[in-house]
């Protein structure tokens, strides 16, 4: 008699050792999916950022290239705001005083609201009538350079030549062309 080994299914060893590798790949597969998704959120954040930075700092650039120099003062900037006359407006026509105010928020941080009057009034540093919100920051610095000096607070007729404003943790500099 001749009987003969019939081996038709798997051990349970072999079970165990294929469900071991597959679970290793899905979880190799997972994990690079989810680390993935992770980077795509984060790189989101990072653009909508940038894209608000970006956005300030062009229309504030262009107000101060349209820059309006028919008053004894024209300008000024301080610590909470910056003030200026400018043929750039947002809501109206022609020449407006423009106002980019930064409020201190309950956690800290720096709402910065963009304010304007539609015509040329001779009071700097007074509140606008129609309003804007620009975005809030960790930290917002502007400054200008005067005579190898950067200076907080400036009052003048005369636009500076070269201002600086950082936002968060990024420095913009703003070089305005005298004519």
């Amino acid at each position: 008699m001749n009987f003969k080994k019939v081996n038709n299914g798997f051990s349970l060893l072999e079970l165990i050792l294929v469900i071991t590798l597959l679970l290793l790949v899905f979880g190799i597969v997972g994990s690079i999916f989810v680390n993935n998704i992770k980077a795509v959120k984060e790189l989101q954040t990072d653009i909508q950022i940038e894209t608000r930075n970006l956005s300030f700092i062009n229309q504030l650039s262009k107000q101060l290239f349209a820059k309006y120099e028919k008053k004894p003062e024209n300008i000024i900037i301080q610590r909470d705001r910056v003030s200026f006359y400018t043929y750039y407006p947002v809501f109206f026509e022609g020449a407006v005083r423009a106002e980019y105010i930064f409020e201190k928020t309950d956690n800290q941080k720096i709402k910065v609201i963009y304010e304007e009057f539609p015509y040329v009034d001779n009071n700097l540093g007074l509140e606008g009538i129609k309003k804007q919100y620009i975005g809030t920051f960790n930290k917002v610095y502007i400054e200008i350079l005067q005579r190898d000096t950067w200076l907080e607070n400036y009052r003048g007729k005369r636009f500076p030549r070269i201002i600086k404003l950082t936002l968060d943790d990024s420095i913009f500099y703003i070089a305005i062309r005298r004519r």
